[in-house]
Formats: structure tokens, sequence, C-alpha cells
């Protein structure tokens, strides 16, 4: 059996680095208020998309005990190096669905946004998508309200 090597990996972070990369968010469903259903691995979309947001900052990054980017899978700095990790950064504007219940999030590739949109508009409604790519990570979350107030940002290091 062939052992997938590193150089190798670290093409595969270098293909998803060049392509769209969006993040969704979306309201669920009221139930999950009760008791949050794990995340299936065959999802194609968002159970109830309310939009989704162009990546902000695409990065190499490898793991570094005193890293700045601190997650929850643990603590990375930048590189200008190919390696085999990937940072993604998404920065929500204040009015992002304001006042909406988000309870998932997905991390989509490849979508193709309508030439009609606007040159520029960052943040997309379901209607503005040509092309809903493909989701690469699903994410449910405790429902949280979008208050226009805070401008939400998400980090993910997505390893090859």
């Amino acid at each position: 059996m062939a052992t997938l090597q590193e150089s190798g990996r670290i093409a595969l972070a270098l293909a998803v680095m060049n392509q769209p990369i969006h993040l969704a968010w979306g309201s669920g469903l009221d139930a999950w208020a009760a008791a949050l259903p794990p995340e299936p691995n065959n999802a194609t979309a968002l159970v109830t998309e309310v939009g989704r947001r162009a990546v902000t900052q695409v990065s190499y990054c490898r793991a570094d005990a005193n890293g700045e980017i601190e997650l929850a899978t643990g603590r990375y700095t930048l590189s200008a190096e190919p390696s085999t990790n990937v940072y993604l950064k998404f920065t929500y504007a204040f009015d992002d669905a304001a006042g909406t219940t988000i309870r998932e999030l997905g991390i989509f590739l490849g979508t193709q946004i309508k030439a009609t949109v606007p040159a520029g508009q960052r943040y997309f409604r379901p209607s503005d998508l040509l092309v809903t790519g493909r989701m690469y990570a699903l994410e449910r979350v405790a429902g949280f309200l979008r208050s226009p107030t805070v401008r939400q940002v998400f980090e993910y290091v997505l390893p090859f």
C-alpha cells in the first residue's frame, strides 16, 4: 500500500487554498436547542443556510505551542513556507444575519457566485449562489443570536 508523503499533503493543501472558500452559517432546526445532533459525515449542505462569507485570510501554518493562533485543537504560527496545515479566518460584518439564531457552520470549497452579484460583495445569501460548492467540514454549535453589535470571527486549521 502506498503511503501519502508530506509533499503530497502539501499539494493537497495548495489545491484547497487555490479554490474559493466560504463559511456558511445556518439556523438549523429549533429542536436542536434541546440537544445538538451529531454531525453526519455525508452532508452536502447545511440544514437551513442563512448566508455565507468569503474567507478573509487563508495561510499556511504550523503547530507551535507558543503560537499566536489559539484554537481548541491547539496553537499555531503562520508560515510563509508551504505546510500540511491551512489556516482559515472568516470575519463577518456586523449586520450579517443580524437577529438570526445560528446553530450550524459549514466550510465550502468551490462556491460560484452569480454574475449579477455586485463585484466586491463578500457576504452571500443562498439566492446569490450559482454553485454552492462542496462541503469540506460541518460544525453544529449551541445556538447563538446574531447581534448587530458583534463582529463574528471564526478561525479553523485544516490539516492535510
